[in-house]
């Protein structure tokens, strides 16, 4: 991408998930390890990470409310 295509940011959007999507991305992920929560670490930690999982849910809810008021 060119420096005024990072500028549009539908292009980006674009962009950025046929690269998420990628065979190479596919592989390199597939590289990375497992990991697994620690049972002994702080509550403030478990208490972000909870935070951080239902994360996800709440953004989605939010994207098709804003996708609804769009059309």
């Amino acid at each position: 991408m060119t420096d005024d295509e990072h500028h549009k940011p539908a292009k980006l959007e674009t962009e950025f998930r046929r690269q998420m999507r990628s065979g190479q991305m596919a592989r390199f992920v597939g590289t990375l390890p497992l990991y697994s929560v620690q049972h002994d670490m702080p509550d403030r930690f478990s208490k972000l990470l909870r935070q951080i999982d239902r994360l996800p849910n709440e953004d989605a809810g939010a994207m098709r409310g804003a996708h609804k008021a769009r059309n």
